[in-house]
């Protein structure tokens, strides 16, 4: 039994060398951040290499956000989103959190929030170019 484990260990060290090609990797495209806005709240960067044009008014975005701390003895944290939005309408929804799917998300406003009407300022006005 335990040459069996190493031989089927030893077949998955081996099938892991082979297929660990960093040629895969280039399928997923390089990451593009810009910071577009720091406040109060934390930082806003979007990666403009992701955003892709669904309909003639709606794109998706991938953003990252970090929350400043409330005190000083906590930590910020960092979130990414996958927004979709309305350029004609400048709404949004949140598709996806830290990659977990939100399904039935609704469509919302920015509630005046300056982190997210320059998310979807800068992505509508890349699209368009």
């Amino acid at each position: 039994m335990k040459i069996i484990f190493n031989l089927f260990s030893l077949y998955i060290t081996f099938l892991i060398l082979i297929l660990n090609n960093s040629e895969f990797a280039y399928g997923i495209g390089n990451v593009d951040w810009v910071l577009l806005k720091e406040n109060n709240d934390g930082k806003e960067w979007i990666d403009m290499g992701s955003i892709k044009e669904i309909n003639d008014r709606e794109i998706t975005v991938l953003t990252k956000f970090f929350k400043n701390p409330k005190k000083s003895s906590e930590k910020g944290q960092l979130s990414l989103y996958v927004m979709r939005i309305n350029c004609n309408d400048k709404i949004f929804k949140d598709t996806s959190i830290n990659g977990i799917p939100q399904f039935g998300s609704k469509w919302q406003t920015s509630n005046n929030d300056d982190l997210i009407d320059v998310v979807i300022e800068k992505s509508c006005s890349e699209r368009i170019n």
